[in-house]
C-alpha cells in the first residue's frame, strides 16, 4: 500500500512539473520560431533592397540612353533643315535674289529651336529620376518598416510572462508572418517596380514629343522661309 503510494505522489509530482515547465516550453519555442521569422523576414529585407537598387539604376540608365537618343535624333534632324535652308540660301543667291528678311528672324528661331526643345528634355529627365529616386526611397522605407512587426511580436511575448492564453496566439500569428511578411515585401517591391515602369514609358514618350516639336516647328519655319523666298523671286 505503501509503494503504491509513493508510485502514485511520484507520478503526480512529475505531473505537477511538467505543468509548470510547459509555459516556458512553449515560451522557449515561441522565441524560436520569432528568431527564425527575423531570420526571414531581414534576408527578404536585404533582397528586396538589392531589387529597388537595381531597378532605380536600371530606370537611371534607360533615361539617360533615351534621352541621349532623342538628342541624337534632334541634332541630326537639325543638320538636315540647315542642308535645305542653305540650298535655299544658293538658289536665291544664284537668282541674285535677297531674302534676308525671309531669314534673319526665322533662321534665329531655327537655330535656337534645338537647344531648347534639348534643354526641357534634360530638365525633365532630371525631374523623372528625382522622383523616381525619391518612390525607391519611400519603397525602401516601407520594406524596412516590415520588420517592425517582428519587434512587436517579441514584445507581446515578454509581455506574457508564462500566460499559455498569451503565448499560444503569437505561435500561430508568427507561422502566418512567415508568409505574410515576405509577401508584404514582395508587394512594396512590385509597387516601386510598377511606378518605375510607368515612369519609364513617360520618358520614351515626353522625349518622342520632344523629337516631333522639333520636327514639326522645324520645317514648319523652313516652309515660311521658302514660300518667303519664292515670292521675293517672283
Amino acid at each position: 500500500m505503501i509503494i503504491k503510494s509513493t508510485f502514485l505522489l511520484c507520478v503526480f509530482l512529475t505531473f505537477v512539473s511538467a505543468e509548470i515547465r510547459q509555459p516556458r516550453d512553449v515560451a522557449d519555442v515561441v522565441k524560436e520560431e520569432l528568431e527564425a521569422l527575423a531570420s526571414i523576414v531581414q534576408g527578404r529585407i536585404l533582397v528586396a533592397h538589392d531589387d529597388l537598387d537595381n531597378a532605380l539604376t536600371t530606370f537611371k540608365t534607360n533615361s539617360i540612353n533615351v534621352a541621349s537618343q532623342g538628342t541624337i535624333s534632334i541634332q541630326q534632324l537639325q543638320q538636315t533643315i540647315d542642308a535645305q535652308l542653305q540650298q535655299i540660301k544658293d538658289f536665291a543667291h544664284s537668282a541674285d535674289v535677297d531674302i534676308s528678311a525671309c531669314t534673319n528672324i526665322r533662321e534665329q528661331t531655327l537655330n535656337r529651336f534645338p537647344d531648347i526643345l534639348i534643354g526641357e528634355l534634360n530638365t525633365y529627365i532630371d525631374n523623372i529620376v528625382a522622383k523616381a529616386s525619391s518612390t525607391t526611397d519611400d519603397g525602401t522605407y516601407l520594406v524596412d518598416i516590415v520588420i517592425n512587426k517582428v519587434h512587436n511580436l517579441d514584445f507581446q511575448l515578454s509581455q506574457c510572462g508564462e500566460d499559455l492564453l498569451c503565448i499560444n496566439p503569437l505561435l500561430t500569428e508568427i507561422e502566418l508572418d512567415k508568409v505574410r511578411l515576405p509577401q508584404s515585401i514582395e508587394t512594396e517591391v512590385q509597387a516601386v517596380e510598377s511606378v518605375l515602369t510607368n515612369l519609364r514609358i513617360s520618358v520614351q514618350s515626353n522625349t518622342d514629343w520632344c523629337v516631333s516639336q522639333y520636327i514639326s516647328g522645324a520645317f514648319d519655319i523652313l516652309r515660311d522661309i521658302q514660300n518667303c523666298a519664292n515670292h521675293l523671286a517672283g
